[in-house]
């Protein structure tokens, strides 16, 4: 009779860092739960320069 040896392993990994896991991820496209949409007040004002600008009542 033969017995048959298993062999298990028992291999703990590393935590992936953010560096591998965008290199890993390079080519793909952005992963989001949402489309990203335009508001329709935001395309006003970024015709006009002053997209980035946020105003409120003085």
């Amino acid at each position: 009779m033969s017995a048959e040896a298993r062999k298990t392993r028992t291999t703990v990994r590393r935590a992936e860092t953010g560096w591998a896991r965008a290199r890993r991820l390079r080519g793909h496209g952005v992963r989001t739960c949402v489309r990203a949409t335009s508001d329709g007040d935001a395309g006003e004002t970024w015709r006009n320069g002053e997209g980035n600008v946020v105003r409120g009542e003085d």
